[in-house]
């Protein structure tokens, strides 16, 4: 089967050629005018990537990680600039979020957009920047604010971000079952969506500081969303694998999602281990100790370590080919990146292993770089699309 997919940054059209006919009543499928409903023409070439929240997701991982290294040295100096850091994400946030949220002006063009498989899981970026906010705000914002305000900030962002992540989970889900997809179609996208809800158990590890009382039953929804993602996870990245093993590279454009399952395994790791250690010191012995989630950081960054160098292959390949362009897509970097240095940072101070605190040290000054430049090359093109 030749498939040749064309994405329109404006999503006017998307063509997918060569389907036989057992797969689709016609071989040319188009995606426009009455489907898509009438573009918006601030939504049109780079302003209507739909990963744009993915610089939310990226900046807030910066602030958290820099927040986790005040632990260790100059608790002043990183706390102010993982406060500063955090502000920027919150600007970002509160800039972008209008262009999500006029999506919901046209149901029919959302649906298109969603059921395209390119684009529809990067719209999981929203929800997932919200619930990073949210993460930010109660670990970063005391540098900034009392303390109170700051967690109220952060449940409050919690509390929109599962809302958010929970209406776009079932209907994206809905969407692609009643959607003819071609394996050639997955991409390294897809797995925004299980991230997504690997966050909310980390989210939740400190509202059960705030009510104690409710540890346990805190505790159950936490690793309720944890079997969620993680299950996600394990099936999405299989046929991701089936699709890179059996078909033909991924197209330049969607190369920056390569880096993307980098992120879910650290964090599945990094939020058991996270609420494991928030059940234990309040008393709740339901869940066992703090164990599996020390097995499960280790066997996260363990898959990260592999895939990063599959990564690299494949993009060093890719460049060397000048196939390369920038785009809102390389977000998909930062997050990953930061996923990393958390997790490593967690599980060296969990086991006292300061070669694990020092190399999560030096992961967070790579985050730091990768942020600046795609940061750089975002600003280029939103001036210059």
């Amino acid at each position: 089967m030749d498939l040749q997919s064309k994405y329109d940054p404006g999503y006017r059209v998307i063509r997918l050629r060569g389907y036989s006919s057992t797969m689709l009543d016609s071989t040319t499928v188009e995606l426009s005018g009455s489907l898509a409903g009438p573009t918006p023409r601030a939504a049109t070439g780079v302003h209507a990537h739909p990963a744009w929240f993915g610089a939310v997701m990226g900046t807030g991982a910066l602030a958290l990680a820099l927040a986790a290294q005040s632990a260790h040295w100059a608790p002043r100096a990183f706390g102010a600039a993982a406060f500063t850091v955090l502000l920027l994400a919150s600007v970002y946030a509160l800039v972008l979020a209008p262009r999500y949220l006029a999506r919901l002006g046209s149901r029919r063009a959302l649906a298109a957009e969603m059921a395209d498989p390119a684009r529809g899981p990067m719209l999981a970026t929203f929800p997932a920047g919200i619930l990073v906010l949210a993460l930010a705000w109660g670990r970063a914002g005391g540098f900034g604010v009392p303390a109170a305000a700051a967690s109220g900030v952060a449940l409050a962002l919690l509390v929109l971000g599962v809302l958010v992540a929970l209406g776009y989970g079932v209907a994206w889900t809905a969407i692609l079952l009643r959607t003819t997809v071609a394996v050639e179609q997955v991409n390294g996208g897809w797995l925004i969506p299980p991230v997504m809800t690997l966050l909310v158990p980390l989210g939740v590890q400190p509202v059960m500081q705030r009510f104690p009382g409710a540890a346990a039953d805190l505790g159950v929804v936490a690793f309720a969303f944890l079997g969620i993602g993680g299950l996600l996870f394990l099936a999405l990245f299989g046929l991701l694998m089936m699709r890179l093993a059996l078909h033909a590279p991924l197209p330049a454009a969607l190369a920056p999602s390569l880096a993307i399952p980098l992120a879910p395994a650290p964090v599945l790791g990094l939020a058991t281990l996270r609420l494991l250690q928030g059940a234990a010191s309040h008393g709740v012995t339901t869940f066992g100790g703090i164990g599996a989630g020390l097995a499960l950081s280790a066997v996260g960054l363990g898959f990260a370590a592999w895939w990063l160098a599959v990564v690299t292959i494949e993009l060093g390949r890719l460049h060397r080919l000048g196939g390369l362009s920038t785009h809102p897509g390389w977000w998909g970097f930062v997050f990953p990146t930061g996923a990393l240095a958390l997790t490593l940072d967690a599980l060296g101070s969990a086991i006292d292993s300061s070669v694990l605190v020092w190399l999560g040290a030096i992961v967070t000054g790579v985050l730091a770089l990768v942020w600046a430049v795609v940061a750089l090359w975002t600003v280029r093109d939103v001036v210059r699309p």
